[in-house]
Formats: structure tokens, C-alpha cells, sequence
């Protein structure tokens, strides 16, 4: 299996599924939407009234803020309670689409049609979810074994024992990578599972979980090496946002600009998530023959 032609061919079916691709990125603008109604009122009752503290914050400014939630912190915290609903809204819809994305991308050289789309967005909602919900579970036990780890290698996180703070910092250069290397293997058989599940439509998830689980350690070199050239394509292109927008000029003749190059990169992020899923169900296809 070639990791580079599974990478092509996923950037291939992503263009050629293309207005999945619009269609989730609008999706995404709408939910943005709706999520900013209630942190725009919020701001208009507050410091729209008054805009001059605003002009003279620059960067973090600890007094203005503590005065800030001091004035208004009461007002703060329904919205704050919207945006959790919001978050969970869009965990639920997340589910639901990527149902369907996968649906699209098991049929890889067939054009994309919209009944396809929302059949597997419904069929496979309450499978992803569960599924979605015990790979939860998981990150949790293993965050929660290195949390055990660094307790220990900071002698129960004795902070006011230590002489210096590199007593505190110096284990995290040794259980920090591992796990975040645990952490993505896991992810990356999270994202084959849900592939398995679809491509196979299964009733129960226990065996196509442990099913994942083998697929992946027997093809681990292909699928790790996708995974991992997978992630560097969205650090390089978080690496670029972040570049060009440090050089953008902060005049108010480029908000637009700013707001349109903020645009480009959530639709970029979103390419790159459906890259990441046709890639590995190339990928996943091949191994399974």
C-alpha cells in the first residue's frame, strides 16, 4: 500500500466531491452564526456602550478584564451556557455528517449525490454516536494513566517542596510525547473504526471496535504514515494562517480582508478533515482486499 498514492487519491475525491465540501463549510459559516447572536448581544449591552477601553487594550491586559468581569461577569454567564448548547449541538451534527461523509467516500469513484449523503447521515447517526461516546471513554483512561504518571514523577505534584520549577516541568518532556503519541494512535483507530462500521453497517460495535483495533496493527507502518502526513498538512497550513495573518496590516481597510482569509482557512481546515477520511478509506479499501 502506498501512503502517497492514498494521499493523492484522497485530495482527488475530496475536489471531485466537491460540493460536500461547499456544503459543510456553509454549514459551518451558519452554526458560526448562530453561535455569535448571543456573545454579539452580550458585547452590544457592555463594552459596545463603550468603546474606548477597547482602543487602548493592547494584547492582554489582566486589569481591564478583572474589571470587566467585575462589572459584567453576571450577564456572562448565559452566554456562556448558550455556547455550551451550541458546542453540543454541533458535537451531535458533527456525528450525523460524518455518517454521511463516509457514505459518499465508500462509494470513491462514484459522484457525489445528495440522497446518498443523508441516507448515511441518518443510518449511521446512532452507531457513530455510541462509538464516538466509548472512543471518549478511552481518551480519558489513557489522559488519566499519564495524569497518574506525571502525579508520580512529581512526587504527588509537591509543588511546595520543589526548589525549582524544573522539577514540575521536566517529567512533561518525557510524558508528554508519549502520550500524545498513545493519544493519536487512538485517534487514527477512532477514524477506522467509524470507516469500518460504515463500510460493513454492522448492528453491534464491540467486535467492529476490536475488529479496528486489528486492522490497524496489521497495516500500522501505511495507516500511522497517512496519519501522521495527514497532521502535517493541517500544522503546515495552521503554520501558513498564522504567518500571513501576522503580516496583514491592521488598518480598518483590512477587516475584510482579514475576515475573507479567516474564511480560506476554516474551508481549508475542512478539506483537510474530508482529506483525512478519503485518504484512510483508500487506504482502508486496499488493506481489506
Amino acid at each position: 500500500m502506498n501512503v502517497i498514492t492514498a494521499y493523492i487519491e484522497g485530495w482527488k475525491a475530496v475536489f471531485y466531491k466537491g460540493r460536500m465540501w461547499l456544503a459543510l463549510y456553509l454549514f459551518n459559516f451558519f452554526i458560526a452564526l448562530l453561535a455569535a447572536v448571543p456573545f454579539s448581544g452580550y458585547l452590544g449591552k457592555t463594552v459596545g456602550q463603550s468603546l474606548e477601553p477597547v482602543r487602548n487594550i493592547e494584547g492582554f491586559n489582566y486589569i481591564f478584564i478583572n474589571d470587566f468581569l467585575r462589572e459584567y461577569g453576571q450577564g456572562l454567564s448565559p452566554v456562556l451556557d448558550a455556547s455550551l448548547g451550541f458546542l453540543l449541538l454541533f458535537l451531535i451534527i458533527t456525528v450525523a455528517l460524518t455518517g454521511g461523509i463516509l457514505v459518499v467516500f465508500r462509494q470513491f469513484e462514484e459522484p457525489f449525490h445528495w440522497v446518498v449523503f443523508w441516507r448515511g447521515c441518518g443510518l449511521f447517526f446512532w452507531r457513530l454516536l455510541r462509538l464516538t461516546f466509548y472512543f471518549m471513554l478511552i481518551h480519558l483512561v489513557v489522559l488519566g494513566i499519564f495524569g497518574v504518571l506525571f502525579f508520580l514523577a512529581t512526587g504527588g505534584f509537591a509543588i511546595f517542596e520543589m526548589t525549582t520549577e524544573l522539577e514540575l516541568v521536566r517529567p512533561l518532556y518525557f510524558i508528554l510525547p508519549v502520550y500524545l503519541l498513545v493519544a493519536v494512535v487512538f485517534f487514527m483507530v477512532q477514524d477506522y473504526a467509524k470507516i469500518h462500521v460504515v463500510q460493513l453497517e454492522p448492528r453491534g460495535l464491540s467486535r467492529p471496535i476490536r475488529q479496528a483495533f486489528g486492522l490497524v496493527f496489521r497495516n500500522f507502518r501505511p495507516f500511522f504514515l497517512l496519519y501522521l502526513l495527514n497532521i502535517g498538512s493541517l500544522l503546515l497550513l495552521f503554520g501558513i494562517y498564522w504567518w500571513v495573518g501576522s503580516i496583514l496590516p491592521s488598518s480598518e481597510s483590512a477587516i475584510l480582508v482579514a475576515f475573507l482569509w479567516g474564511q480560506f482557512f476554516i474551508a481549508a481546515r475542512i478539506g483537510l478533515r474530508l482529506l483525512n477520511l478519503s485518504s484512510a478509506t483508500y487506504l482502508y479499501q486496499r488493506a481489506s482486499v
